[in-house]
């Protein structure tokens, strides 16, 4: 029988529940989801141990089916938190980024890739929620039309940013969910599919800049990484922006 693992967790500080959410305070229900995170970034979702997370800040392992069913109720709601907190850096990228179009756009980019790239598996698990069927059915029922909500928004973001680029014009970033300019995108349907093109290709950056790619895992090892790994990144994301200037 394997040893327990050291409560760790118990000596966290605000430093370190702030990585994975704004609760500086977490609850223990909300320790328990932050570290399914840490443990989904460190092992996989496939290994991810849900006792594990128990013992991390000394609990019983019953407590994972008391707030959560099972281990895949856990997973579900690390993904959805995770999913939460994915759609909060990329508000935060754009309405942060100096007022022009090009800027706000590329800020977009490398701030997703940065944070897929710090949140590893975990990137993957919020946008394939596919590690078990159990969990994915729970993400689907509990969340699924809230998912479908953030990521339309994401897409009336870079519609919009995609408009000002084309036009010239420097839109307003301050709608949410539910003020979403649906009219006024409407009248740009050659902007708002450029949207989709963009979220895909920056999705396919990000996903690759998790460093879970088999095939070019070991390229940062082979002595020129900033030639390889660096100019493929910046080539990829002028390709993007030229996607998202129609040219």
């Amino acid at each position: 029988m394997a040893s327990p693992v050291a409560p760790d967790a118990l000596a966290y500080t605000a430093k370190d529940w702030l990585k994975y959410g704004s609760t500086e305070s977490p609850s223990t229900r909300e320790k328990m989801i932050m570290l399914a995170i840490e443990d989904i970034i460190t092992v996989g979702p496939a290994d991810f141990n849900a006792f594990r997370v128990c013992d991390r800040i000394d609990i019983k392992h019953p407590m994972v089916n008391y707030y959560f069913g099972n281990r895949d109720g856990l997973l579900a709601e690390a993904t959805w938190w995770a999913y939460q907190e994915w759609s909060k850096n990329v508000r935060r990228s754009m309405r942060e980024a100096p007022a022009d179009p090009e800027k706000r756009l590329r800020a977009f980019i490398e701030e997703e890739c940065v944070w897929a790239e710090r949140m590893g598996g975990m990137y993957l698990l919020l946008q394939y929620p596919l590690a078990s069927a159990g969990s994915h059915v729970i993400v689907a029922e509990n969340y699924g039309e809230k998912m479908q909500g953030i990521f339309d928004y994401h897409l009336a973001l870079l519609a919009t940013t995609i408009v000002d680029l084309r036009s010239g014009k420097l839109s307003s970033l301050d709608f949410d969910e539910d003020s979403i300019p649906t009219t006024a995108l409407l009248l740009h349907p050659a902007e708002v599919i450029a949207s989709g093109h963009v979220a895909w290709m920056t999705h396919g950056l990000a996903s690759w800049s998790t460093g879970q790619h088999t095939a070019t895992r070991k390229m940062p090892t082979r002595g020129i990484k900033g030639l390889t790994v660096g100019i493929a990144r910046s080539s990829y994301v002028d390709q993007i922006i030229k996607v998202a200037r129609g040219a």
